[in-house]
C-alpha cells in the first residue's frame, strides 16, 4: 500500500536506504523481467501486469522516503538528460536521485510500461547502485 510522498528535506535513515537497496540483487538476476504492457479492456486500452517484485519495488520507494513532493512534471527535461547519459548518476547527490525515482514512478502513470522499462534497460538499477554509494 502507498503513503503519501515525503518532503524533499525529510532525510534518509539507513533503515530506508536498505530497504530500497534489497531489491538490487533482483534487478541483477538475468533472468529478472519486470513486466508488460497487455491489454486489458474491450476498448483497447493497456494495462500493465508487473511482476510483484516491481509493486513491492513502487510501496518501498513510497513508504521510504524515496518519493518525494516536488514539480516532478516540470523537472521532466533533467529527468530525461539523466536517463539519457548514464555518466551522470554518477555525480548525482541523494535529492537528485529522490526526484528521478519520483519521476518514473510518476511517468509511469502517464506512459505504459515506462518503469518497467526502465527497471528492463538497467536505469533504474544503475539509480539504485549510486544511492548505494552515496
Amino acid at each position: 500500500m502507498k503513503t503519501c510522498s515525503q518532503n524533499e528535506s525529510q532525510s534518509i535513515e539507513p533503515a530506508q536506504l536498505a530497504a530500497l537497496l534489497a531489491f538490487v540483487p533482483v534487478f541483477e538476476a538475468p533472468a529478472f523481467c519486470p513486466g508488460q504492457v497487455i491489454p486489458m479492456d474491450e476498448d483497447g486500452f493497456p494495462a500493465e501486469e508487473f511482476k510483484s517484485v516491481v509493486s513491492g519495488f513502487m510501496d518501498t520507494c513510497y513508504k521510504n522516503g524515496f518519493v518525494v513532493k516536488f514539480n516532478w512534471e516540470d523537472w521532466g527535461p533533467e529527468a530525461e538528460r539523466y536517463t539519457a547519459d548514464p555518466d551522470l548518476l554518477k555525480s548525482a547527490d541523494l535529492a537528485t536521485l529522490r526526484r528521478l525515482i519520483t519521476w518514473h514512478i510518476r511517468q509511469n502513470r502517464f506512459s505504459r510500461d515506462h518503469l518497467a522499462t526502465q527497471i528492463a534497460q538497467g536505469h533504474i538499477l544503475a539509480i539504485l547502485r549510486r544511492l548505494s554509494v552515496t
